[in-house]
Parts: structure tokens; sequence; C-alpha cells
């Protein structure tokens, strides 16, 4: 019987051990079901609104940017500004150049025609003059050309 109290004793430690323990997580228990859980969205909220205003700037610097580089390509030009200006310092040389030699060639034939002419004066004059001195080869000439006159008329 000893042995039957002993077991006795020790169940009744047990069983009230787990009432102990029932109690307690009753009380527990009744701490959750009071517990109210609160979302507290803040900070994500502060963190949301603090990256759309960085975006923000980042827009705003992007789009100026963009407009300088639009106004840029407007301003560009394919060619710098000493390209052209040799350019049009090449050409007006050429011009000048071929202005030149057209004035000249057209003085050139000019003064050939008149050269052609005043020889030709001053050969007649010579020729008159040895004419004049050689009467006998001046009736030579005469016959001469009036024989080439008949010969070329005839062809």
């Amino acid at each position: 019987m000893k042995k039957m109290e002993a077991m006795m004793e020790l169940l009744t430690d047990e069983i009230e051990g787990f009432n102990k323990s029932i109690r307690k997580l009753e009380g527990l228990s009744e701490n959750f079901k009071n517990l109210k859980v609160k979302a507290d969205t803040s900070n994500i909220k502060y963190y949301v609104n603090e990256f759309l205003r960085k975006q923000e700037q980042v827009i705003e610097i992007n789009k100026e940017q963009v407009t300088e580089i639009k106004q840029g390509i407007k301003s560009a030009r394919v060619t710098p500004n000493w390209l052209a200006t040799l350019f049009c310092i090449a050409v007006s040389i050429q011009i000048l150049s071929l202005s030149y030699f057209a004035h000249h060639f057209i003085q050139f034939e000019i003064r050939k025609e008149e050269a052609f002419l005043h020889g030709r004066k001053e050969v007649v004059s010579e020729l008159r003059g040895y004419f004049d001195n050689h009467p006998i080869i001046y009736k030579d000439f005469q016959k001469w050309v009036r024989k080439r006159d008949s010969v070329s008329n005839q062809k």
C-alpha cells in the first residue's frame, strides 16, 4: 500500500502541475484575445514617398539634360566655321584665277590679231620697197599672181 499511496501522491502532484499549466495557458490565451495588433504602415509610406521624391528629381534632371542635348543638336553644324571659311576662300581664288586666265586668253587673241595685221603691213611695206627697187622682179611677181589666180579659178 505504501507504494500505492506513493503513486497516488505522485499522480496527484502531476495532476496539480498539469492544472497549473492549464491555468497559465488560459491566462496567456486571454492576453492574446485582448491583444490587438495594429498594422503600422507609416514607415512604408515614408520610404515610398521618399523614393517617389527622388525619382521626380531624377526625372527633372533628365528632362533638363535632354533639353540641353536637343538645343545642342539644333545648333550643331556639320562643318566647322573654319572649314566653311577655307572653302569660300578656295572657291574665290579659283574664280579669280579663271577670270584672269580668261581675260589673258582674250587679250592674247586680240594681240595676236594685231601682231598679224602689223606684220602684214610691215611685210607689204618692205615688199613695196623691194619691188620699187627691183621693177623686173615686180613684173615677174605680177605674172605669177595672174597665173596663180587663173589656176585657182579653174578648180
